[in-house]
């Protein structure tokens, strides 16, 4: 999906599961190219951090921000991690630092308080489900253990005794303390602020809010067809009608006294005016 700089949908591509990246890339290059647009900035999650990924979005044209995967345990990522400095604080309970680790890339540390809470809350919710597992049954405690496992957000902390006891994992705790609330970004842009890094992977959450709208507000459901260009037709229909309604949107959003609430009377939301 392609966004403007704030957020408003403007084209909506699709293609088979099975695409390959340097395929999509050079697809929406090529339909852009159409555009004779001035600067385009690719915005990718952590699936296209590979070197690989990175070269076909710069072989696209324009630079690039990409979320790394702060687990991965690359030397780039250790060596970001572990560089000191200072946060400057942006909008939305987010703050940011630019760290110089010696590459050609510029990386963005992003902090954000209120979800390092809600890091620490997921952790506190294993503590609570394992107090008082010693006094269960054997197999009632593998029962339990077993339940901890379908949640990944608590499994890697999770440990078991030689003598089936079920136990957190403290030292998984204290390295992951340090990464509450954080993410790291990557960006091949000389020129872009690392509040404009920040704010720029932002827009992703505006792409999963058009996805979402797409299939509750204009109902998209699964979509049935004997071949990929059909099914391509009807979800790049709902795409063009989400362009839409994200420019009315952006219209609403700057008359005074009109404030958007949910996300259609599907949701029970509606587009209203205060008291």
């Amino acid at each position: 999906m392609a966004v403007t700089h704030d957020g408003i949908p403007v084209r909506v591509w699709s293609w088979p599961g099975a695409t390959a990246d340097s395929d999509l890339i050079r697809q929406v290059k090529r339909d852009l190219r159409e555009w004779s647009l001035s600067r385009v900035v690719w915005v990718a999650d952590r699936g296209f951090t590979s070197t690989a990924s990175r070269r076909a979005l710069m072989q696209g044209g324009g630079g690039y921000i990409i979320g790394e995967k702060l687990r991965s345990g690359s030397q780039e990522v250790k060596a970001a991690l572990s560089r000191p400095g200072r946060y400057a604080t942006v909008r939305d309970n987010m703050q940011v630092e630019e760290v110089n680790i010696g590459s050609d890339d510029r990386f963005v540390i992003c902090f954000n308080l209120e979800q390092a809470k809600r890091d620490a809350a997921v952790r506190a919710k294993l503590e609570a489900a394992i107090d008082g597992s010693d006094k269960l049954k054997k197999d009632e405690r593998a029962y339990l253990a077993g339940q901890l496992s379908t949640k990944p957000g608590l499994k890697r902390f999770l440990r078991t005794t030689p003598g089936g006891l079920l136990r957190i994992d403290k030292k998984k705790i204290a390295a992951e303390e340090y990464l509450d609330g954080k993410y790291l970004l990557r960006s091949s842009d000389p020129k872009l602020s690392a509040e404009d890094i920040a704010l720029g992977y932002k827009q992703l959450l505006e792409v999963e809010r058009g996805w979402r709208d797409m299939k509750q507000l204009l109902d998209l459901r699964p979509v049935y067809h004997l071949g990929d260009q059909l099914q391509t037709g009807q979800v790049t229909d709902r795409g063009q009608d989400m362009g839409g309604i994200g420019a009315l949107r952006g219209a609403l959003a700057h008359q005074p006294g009109v404030l958007e609430s949910g996300q259609g009377d599907r949701e029970g939301g509606r587009l209203d005016r205060p008291g």
